[in-house]
């Protein structure tokens, strides 16, 4: 499930608005996908809550789905209404074709839009959990002029450019980036070269054996948490960091208490600076040790709401390391719809933790 829990105020003057604005939302173009998107305030202008997206599930799934997604993040996000929509082709012979006007009624009561059942599963979930479902769309692609479908009401019409959309717009000038598919933003995080992993994994091997003998003693978990936001501040100053810089942050951030307390970084002024770190070490980081990284990572992108980088970011790490401590907090996070802005109150309490930690070994 990827979810992003960042709102903005929007007015929701037209269906066909909601279906462009769908990839800025999610951070990327969905396919064969169930979106939900929170609403918060009165039906002229509602803010945005928390847009959440799960593969379309098969019918032996779809109950189970769906109420997971109400029980979940949606109901957590304690919203007004609920809008969503179904991205993908059903059958040949569900698919409708394109409506010769757009935004018009129908002319006579047409077969329903593909994947009805699924929606009305949605709709009867919402409703024992008292949140109206606003309205709920069918499109079999998000794409300029595709054909969008209205499952409450007889209405079809022509989607526009997402690329034009006044929420694109909004997103460029925040230097976001919104990508063609969940895949190609997974190949942003793909890993170096075998034999770049192999000769990191091979110095590690070598450093970690010199660091153990010292491992909690004062002097060297405060050159670790030294070497970690030294490496943060040169970043944010735009100076390269060598491959031995790099290796020394990976073997600082094996003890928890120095990753506990870098995971603090995404609260502070440094916060991008920290994540060009995280995002630059999960691409050269050999296996185990891009665990930690890619959890930072997804805390970080987490915390800024862009939930499609850290569910990317924790599929590494739980491919990684199942048992992960801080994969398995962010996981819960991210599947019970908990806020960034609640996950800040946890990432401040684990940083201030593992700093009074750090100051009980120097004393």
């Amino acid at each position: 499930m990827g979810s992003t829990a960042k709102q903005r105020t929007v007015r929701l003057s037209a269906p066909q608005e909601y279906v462009a604005a769908i990839p800025h939302l999610l951070g990327f173009y969905p396919r064969d996908s169930l979106v939900l998107t929170t609403l918060h305030g009165g039906p002229e202008v509602s803010r945005l809550g928390l847009t959440a997206r799960v593969d379309l599930p098969g019918p032996l799934r779809r109950h189970e789905l769906v109420r997971e997604l109400v029980e979940g993040p949606i109901s957590h996000d304690a919203p007004d209404g609920v809008m969503g929509a179904v991205v993908g082709s059903g059958s040949r012979e569900e698919v409708a074709p394109a409506c010769p006007r757009p935004s018009a009624p129908h002319p006579e009561t047409p077969d329903p839009p593909p994947h009805s059942e699924l929606v009305e599963t949605l709709r009867q979930v919402l409703r024992e959990a008292g949140i109206p479902l606003v309205r709920a769309l069918w499109t079999p692609e998000v794409r300029p002029d595709g054909v969008w479908r209205c499952y409450d009401e007889q209405w079809e019409g022509m989607t526009p450019d997402p690329g034009s959309s006044p929420l694109a717009a909004e997103l460029a000038v925040a230097g976001a980036v919104t990508f063609s598919s969940r895949q190609e933003l997974a190949a942003t995080l793909t890993p170096e070269s075998s034999e770049i992993r192999s000769r990191w994994s091979a110095k590690l091997n070598l450093l970690q054996d010199e660091a153990e003998p010292h491992r909690g003693e004062a002097a060297t978990c405060a050159a670790d948490t030294e070497a970690v936001f030294g490496a943060i501040r040169r970043t944010a100053r735009g100076r390269p960091l060598t491959e031995e810089d790099l290796l020394r942050v990976l073997v600082a951030l094996s003890d928890y208490r120095v990753r506990d307390l870098a995971m603090g970084a995404a609260l502070t002024p440094w916060s991008r600076a920290a994540e060009q770190l995280w995002f630059t070490l999960v691409r050269k980081a050999p296996e185990p040790e891009v665990a930690d990284v890619a959890a930072l990572l997804a805390f970080s992108a987490y915390l800024r709401g862009d939930g499609a980088l850290a569910s990317v970011a924790l599929e590494r790490v739980e491919n990684t390391r199942p048992a992960h401590r801080l994969g398995e907090l962010l996981r819960r996070a991210l599947d019970s719809g908990i806020s960034p802005r609640e996950l800040a109150v946890v990432v401040r309490d684990t940083a201030a933790d593992a700093r009074m930690m750090i100051e009980q070994e120097e004393t």
